[in-house]
């Protein structure tokens, strides 16, 4: 609901927890470009919701987030289903501030296609 631009991937959760998110998405006609490849600004907001989500579920209650910025590189071609995996192994919240995400994406064969990085500023939430 906080991303509605994401919807169009139909991604699917493979894994969700604290500090780790898993999420595929097939390569359907909505996502593939001219030459049938993965479109490579799909396989960006894949990677940004997994980042996305992997921080909501991290980020401890009374702090809020906000995304700052998205870099990726793409690696080579994806022809298939791709997965994003989202790691955040940041424990300790009491200084806020900057947090990159970093993500991984690889196609069905496991061969990584791009990897990303998601920066999100983190604050105290001001209710």
């Amino acid at each position: 609901m906080r991303t509605p631009l994401l919807a169009p991937l139909q991604a699917r959760f493979g894994e969700l927890r604290v500090g780790l998110c898993r999420t595929e998405m097939r390569a359907h006609r909505g996502v593939r470009s001219a030459d049938g490849a993965v479109d490579p600004m799909a396989i960006s907001a894949l990677a940004q919701l997994a980042a996305i989500m992997v921080i909501e579920v991290s980020v401890p209650e009374g702090l809020c987030w906000t995304a700052r910025g998205l870099t990726v590189e793409h690696l080579r071609r994806a022809d298939s289903t791709v997965v994003a995996l989202a790691r955040l192994d940041k424990t300790d919240w009491a200084e806020p501030g900057l947090v990159g995400v970093p993500v991984t994406i690889s196609d069905a064969a496991g061969i990584e296609v791009a990897r990303a990085v998601v920066s999100f500023a983190v604050a105290m939430r001001s209710d």
